[in-house]
């Protein structure tokens, strides 16, 4: 069975990511390092929301579509990156539950030197929701909207998009909501949703559906009326 690139990276982050799990002193110490740069309690507080599903589907999501269809690089079609969106979500929730008992979030052990932002979370740490959003939908939008395009700045634009995606991951443990084991088994599942959306039977759904297209128009439409009138993520 031949594996592919980005399968076979991701095999190395969750490996990587299960092995630091097993170097229990190891994690501790990074989520102790990573939770002293949290210089402002009110920025974190939001800034590490950018990774929240519904926030990714109401902002994230028309962003990048509108800006793939409004420039030089090839068109996302809008359903495909929320299929993106929602499908990961779905993987989460699943490995979430797979491992609710097992996988203790840092406030479980009430460190007395780490700093726990609201809402405080005991279970369900592994992997981190908002981590493999935010990845999911940079990497099938740098892969789908730069494939066979070259231009001059292309690699400062995917450099930065990588680079924003890892700076909202560690905001995860910088607030000690997740283990730096947590984001490495996030992008895993990431790199593994890229090779999801890639599967043939998927075309028709992710490219050229209209219902497919109208019915993504809906969940943003949806996601917008939620914190409009709920106003809150929790």
């Amino acid at each position: 069975m031949k594996i592919d690139y980005f399968t076979l990276v991701g095999l190395v982050f969750l490996a990587l990511a299960l092995l630091l799990k097993l170097m229990i002193p190891l994690d501790i110490y990074l989520l102790k390092f990573f939770n002293s740069a949290m210089f402002s309690k009110f920025f974190f507080k939001y800034f590490t929301e950018i990774g929240n599903g519904l926030i990714c589907l109401a902002i994230i999501v028309p962003i990048l579509s509108y800006a793939s269809q409004n420039s030089n690089l090839n068109s996302i079609k809008t359903q495909t990156l929320v299929f993106t969106c929602i499908g990961v979500g779905i993987i989460v929730k699943v490995v979430k539950e797979l491992t609710f008992d097992y996988a203790l979030r840092p406030a479980y052990y009430e460190f007395s030197d780490v700093i726990f932002l609201e809402p405080v979370f005991l279970y369900s740490s592994f992997p981190s929701g908002h981590a493999a959003t935010i990845f999911s939908l940079i990497f099938v939008w740098i892969f789908l909207a730069f494939k066979n395009v070259e231009f001059r700045f292309k690699g400062l634009i995917i450099f930065s998009l990588l680079f924003f995606g890892l700076l909202v991951s560690l905001s995860r443990v910088v607030i000690a909501a997740h283990w730096l084991s947590d984001i490495l088994g996030s992008i895993a599942l990431a790199l593994f949703m890229l090779k999801i959306i890639q599967l043939k039977f998927l075309k028709n759904l992710l490219y050229e559906s209209e219902s497919a297209k109208y019915f993504s128009f809906f969940l943003i439409g949806l996601s917008w009326l939620y914190l409009i009138t709920i106003g809150t993520l929790y």
